[in-house]
């Protein structure tokens, strides 16, 4: 319980200390009080951070130095989530789509290296040695590499768009990657020259 202070009496002298201006060695009570409502009046006038400091206690500046600290870092990881969600959203439609090239264009060299092994044909060692190289240069390593892209994830070789009024779209990236240009004329010779579907 906090009392007020005994009303003067003519023999005595009291003396009033102002807390904001109190030597160093005064331990300010707000803890327990609370604030003196002139804080409030004065921070909202402009001050420099000297005086600023000299109105809060040291528990208060620790606490508003953490709040800030902590609303920085939910902030920074509210901006990351967004970002990496757009992110991974317009990767993953990309990584597929070259994904899926890839794949389509492994699975008809295999597809061929089989057919003439089946029928023990001679052009099947040239076939087997086509199929090693496409295994190699189609990798993930190697269709990302950072010759064909850029460190923000776009493409640094040229792209016609198929889209509307020229829009390109990520199967158009993956069509005119130049790893995929290379093993698709590759692979159309040998259909050609085996006469295949």
């Amino acid at each position: 319980m906090h009392l007020p202070p005994p009303e003067p009496r003519d023999s005595e002298l009291y003396t009033y200390m102002d807390p904001v201006h109190a030597p160093a060695y005064f331990e300010s009570v707000d803890d327990m009080v609370g604030p003196d409502p002139q804080q409030f009046t004065e921070l909202a006038a402009p001050h420099d951070q000297s005086e600023n400091s000299q109105i809060f206690s040291p528990d208060t500046r620790r606490l508003q130095t953490q709040h800030t600290t902590e609303g920085y870092r939910d902030g920074i990881t509210a901006g990351k989530a967004e970002s990496m969600q757009a992110g991974f959203d317009e990767g993953f439609d990309l990584g597929a789509e070259l994904g899926l090239k890839a794949g389509r264009l492994l699975g008809l060299l295999e597809g061929m290296v089989a057919a003439l092994r089946e029928n023990s044909l001679d052009s099947s060692a040239h076939m087997n040695k086509l199929l090693s190289d496409a295994s190699k240069e189609l990798r993930t390593e190697v269709i990302f590499a950072e010759e064909y892209w850029t460190s923000d994830g776009s493409w640094k070789y040229s792209v016609r768009g198929s889209g509307d009024d020229g829009e390109i779209l990520m199967e158009d990236v993956a069509k005119e990657h130049p790893v995929m240009l290379k093993w698709d004329e590759l692979i159309n010779q040998e259909v050609r020259k085996w006469k295949l579907n």
